[in-house]
């Protein structure tokens, strides 16, 4: 790892391993007791593990945005699980694609917008399968089954056999970035044997919180739990979800060992640097709900980060401090040896690393929740296996100093804990009257934190730099111009782009090669 600029770069290969929905507590060096997640344990017993990262935002694709962007929730404004952003807006993928790296990428997209995703990668399989709704034991949010080995859903192993492919293939005069996106441990809880039955359900224990007395909590928990029918949910039945979401876990851990033996038998090993990042969390259990909402438990806001750097250039430790999602590409690209783009607000911890510093940030601020009221009464009559509308309505942020969290939602009831003494956000502190010096400077804080979003440090920007959002459409290609933000092919007015619902690659007629893609397939 280059520790100036100044120095001979050697571009070391970059392979990023993405479980979907991975708790960070379901793995064994992060502190689960039976787990056996041995292939991720080696992994961060190699690396640099960051205990206590948070995720931009507990979704999918705003999650991924800010990581791949160094941007924050609220500054790239992609709200909802589908959510997609322009290629052009600088990027982690495309500073190493203008950097020469042969890119390929394979499971779901959850980025770019997809009638782009053939200037991000070289090669690519993408495959998004929602939430398995088509499989016909999927009948609940809590529902937990065995997954048949030939159906089409069962891609976990897959996705690792197309990646390891595609680094055996990879041109020697380039390096590569292949990113491996897996749907586990994502609901619905399922997957196939031996891993659906590999943890008995009668031993398995159910989380201190299981509890669905809410009276101090959002109401949109309580919304929740009705609409998804959790609160039908038997206790037998919520410990055949955690011993399956167990199942998945150790599904994805396979795979990363088989990903790490290629790497270590191929010698490619020794100029690679491995990542391996969960997006979200996952309730599995927590406050007797399942899947995600806009909230900020721990549970859900904190992720599993780990840096593995080749041979002996970085020594492994455990990094303790507050770090923020959007810290990692900064990072990685530092640690790269290529430039930082000016539009990232993340802050780079490769020197600290380097020093085995681990002070992190004072704050770390997560964002959520879709612009739009948030529901007064669970919906009559509803059976939602996921969080879609209304469930994900009602913005929300918070902000946690290492000790106290707050989350405040504009109409919603807040949250106030001391995760020092209540690591299982149990007892709402908010309304407490010796808690008050304490609320009124989290609160603070989180003004302080949101109203900075978007802010950069003082530093040598371009002449000129212009926000993209405050100009008029027939503006915009002038102003994209003058910011000199973004390299390569312009797209005028797409940083200001209305969200919506992308469309989907359908499963069977997925292709495996970004240059053979049906182009009329991404524009049904």
């Amino acid at each position: 790892m280059p520790e100036s600029e100044g120095e001979n770069l050697k571009k070391y290969n970059l392979v990023i391993l993405t479980p979907d929905q991975y708790r960070a507590d379901y793995i064994g060096c992060y502190g689960h007791p039976s787990i056996g997640t041995t292939h991720i344990d080696r992994l961060a017993e190699e690396g640099v593990r960051f205990n206590r990262c948070y995720c931009a935002a507990p979704l999918c694709g705003p999650s991924r945005i800010s990581f791949a962007t160094s941007l924050r929730f609220g500054e790239h404004r992609r709200r909802n699980y589908w959510s997609c952003i322009d290629y052009q807006v600088p990027n982690l993928v495309h500073s190493l694609k203008e950097a020469g790296y042969h890119s390929g990428m394979f499971g779901k997209n959850h980025l770019f917008l997809y009638d782009q995703l053939d200037q991000a990668w070289d090669e690519l399989h993408e495959i998004w399968l929602g939430n398995y709704d088509e499989h016909p034991k999927y009948v609940r949010s809590y529902s937990a089954f065995t997954l048949e080995h030939h159906h089409r859903y069962n891609i976990t192993a897959a996705l690792a056999d197309e990646a390891i492919d595609f680094m055996r293939r990879s041109p020697t005069d380039s390096p590569f970035l292949c990113w491996v996106n897996w749907q586990d441990p994502h609901p619905a809880y399922t997957c196939p044997e031996p891993y659906a039955s590999l943890f008995d359900p009668s031993q398995v224990s159910l989380p201190p919180n299981w509890s669905r007395q809410s009276p101090e909590k959002p109401r949109r928990l309580d919304n929740w739990r009705i609409n998804s029918l959790a609160h039908k949910c038997t206790e037998d039945e919520a410990r055949k979800a955690i011993a399956t979401y167990m199942g998945q876990c150790r599904y994805v851990d396979d795979q990363v060992g088989r990903i790490m033996k290629f790497l270590t038998e191929s010698g490619q090993i020794e100029n690679t640097v491995v990542v391996f990042l969960g997006d979200h969390g996952e309730f599995i259990g927590d406050f007797g709900v399942f899947h995600k909402l806009p909230l900020f438990y721990e549970c859900l806001a904190r992720i599993p980060a780990i840096i593995r750097y080749p041979g002996e250039t970085v020594s492994p430790f455990v990094f303790d401090g507050l770090v923020e999602e959007v810290d990692l590409a900064p990072t990685l690209l530092e640690g790269l040896g290529l430039p930082i783009p000016q539009s990232m607000v993340g802050t780079s911890l490769h020197g600290q690393i380097l020093r085995r510093d681990d002070a992190g940030r004072d704050s770390v601020l997560v964002e959520a929740g879709l612009q739009m009221p948030t529901s007064a009464t669970p919906v009559p009559g509803a059976n939602h296996r996921a969080p879609h509308v209304p469930n994900s309505y009602g913005p929300g942020a918070m902000v946690c100093d290492g000790r106290y969290k707050l989350s405040m939602y504009c109409d919603d009831r807040h949250e106030l804990y001391d995760l020092r003494h209540d690591p299982h956000e149990m007892d709402n502190l908010y309304n407490k009257t010796e808690y008050r010096d304490v609320r009124q400077r989290l609160t603070e804080l989180l003004v302080q934190r949101v109203l900075g979003v978007g802010i950069r440090p003082e530093g040598p920007w371009r002449e000129s730099c212009v926000d993209m959002r405050a100009n008029p459409p027939e503006s915009r290609e002038t102003a994209w111009q003058k910011a000199e933000l973004f390299k390569g092919p312009m797209s005028p007015g797409s940083a200001a782009r209305e969200e919506e619902k992308q469309p989907v690659v359908d499963l069977p007629r997925a292709k495996s090669r970004a240059d053979s893609i049906d182009r009329t397939e991404l524009s049904k």
